[in-house]
């Protein structure tokens, strides 16, 4: 399994941004607060995964880096004395730049992170300005030379496109600076408006000059050429990595593995079952020291529902899926369970002609809701 902890607070809300994320409020001892609270969670939680086998943390936001390497030690060691985590998993901590320095790179270093997600997002000035980021190109590459001194060998980064006034052309050349530094891995995301944001409000003002479709479909081809020619492979519609060094969490998701988290908002899923976590800080932590968890909500997913979402998340990566494991999981052949769907989306050139293997095509992946739409209830 794996271990999601959700660290809540930044030191800015980005106009895009659509997450449980916070700006921090202006009072001392903010974090180590909610630190506090996410150690007291997991110090109470109930023992239905105690023990278990985990093979990767991630401590998620919001901006994980704003909080204190010594909190962040804690938060491990708690984990570590809870489950039996693997030798060698995966620890990620995301941070963005500017946020993190020398010392404490090395703290976390020391504490058992071995894996740090960047959000670079855009090498452009005018373009971080337009999406509300508080950093410039420099802090990245700034980040970046500070991780490697601090003995961390996975660095990630991430970038946006099919941004505000972007072209293709631009959105490559955001992808080049970003591999020139050097990365692991690459996750580059294609900008998703939401109403809930400041870019949503734009929207629907009529005053967001987003890219037409076919741009965006560009730059998602120019940025997957860039990663290829510097030797990352597409392993997902999103993320690119050398040998070795795809996001071992990310996997669990994507293959509908069980995991746990801890913090505000956080989900856990177990075998078909999810639940989640009361979002708000505030609330969160009152929960948490009155009742010893912050549950807000929990699903069984029917069967309609568990197969759709099988389908849905093995099209996200590049091998797709075998029918014999669909039929192994569920105990149906696909073309029986949806008759006709594999062959409309052929003749659509959705999906690709493999013998025993259902694989999104390379138009397909840019229409990804296109391909799945048949499968989900």
């Amino acid at each position: 399994m794996g271990v999601y902890l959700h660290m809540p607070y930044c030191p800015y809300k980005c106009h895009y941004c659509d997450f449980n994320a916070y700006r921090l409020p202006p009072r001392p001892g903010v974090l180590e607060e909610m630190a506090g609270g996410i150690a007291e969670e997991i110090l109470r939680a109930g023992g239905e995964d105690r023990g278990r086998e985990v093979r990767s943390i991630y401590f998620g936001g919001g901006t994980p880096s704003l909080f204190p390497p010594a909190a962040i030690a804690r938060l491990i060691e708690l984990l570590r004395d809870r489950y039996r985590v693997r030798p060698g998993a995966e620890v990620t901590l995301e941070c963005n730049p500017g946020t993190v320095d020398l010392p404490a790179l090395q703290a976390l270093r020391r504490s058992g992170v071995n894996r740090i997600s960047l959000g670079a997002q855009s090498f452009s000035r005018e373009t971080l300005d337009r999406l509300g980021r508080g950093h410039g190109p420099d802090d990245t590459r700034r980040a970046v030379e500070l991780a490697r001194q601090a003995g961390f060998e996975n660095l990630s980064l991430d970038v946006i496109y099919g941004l505000p006034g972007q072209t293709p052309l631009q959105a490559r050349r955001d992808a080049e600076q970003a591999l020139a530094l050097g990365p692991e891995h690459l996750s580059a995301y294609a900008l998703e408006v939401e109403d809930g944001t400041y870019f949503g409000v734009l929207r629907r003002r009529g005053e967001l000059p987003l890219p037409s479709d076919d741009d965006v479909v560009a730059a998602g081809e120019a940025v997957r050429a860039a990663c290829e020619a510097a030797g990352l492979e597409p392993y997902e519609i999103s993320n690119f990595a050398r040998p070795g060094r795809r996001s071992r969490h990310n996997l669990l998701y994507w293959h509908q593995g069980d995991y746990r988290g801890f913090g505000p908002g956080a989900h856990s899923h177990f075998s078909g079952r999810r639940r989640w976590n009361i979002a708000g800080p505030g609330p969160y932590l009152r929960a948490v020291a009155s009742l010893g968890d912050a549950v807000a909500g929990e699903e069984a997913l029917s069967e309609e529902g568990r197969r759709g979402e099988w389908i849905y998340l093995r099209l996200r990566l590049r091998e797709g899926f075998s029918l014999k494991a669909f039929h192994r999981r569920f105990g149906v052949p696909l073309d029986v369970a949806y008759p006709g769907v594999r062959r409309a989306l052929l003749d659509q050139g959705l999906i690709e002609r493999l013998p025993g293997r259902v694989r999104a095509s390379e138009r397909g992946r840019w229409l990804l809701h296109r391909v799945a739409e048949p499968f989900l209830p």
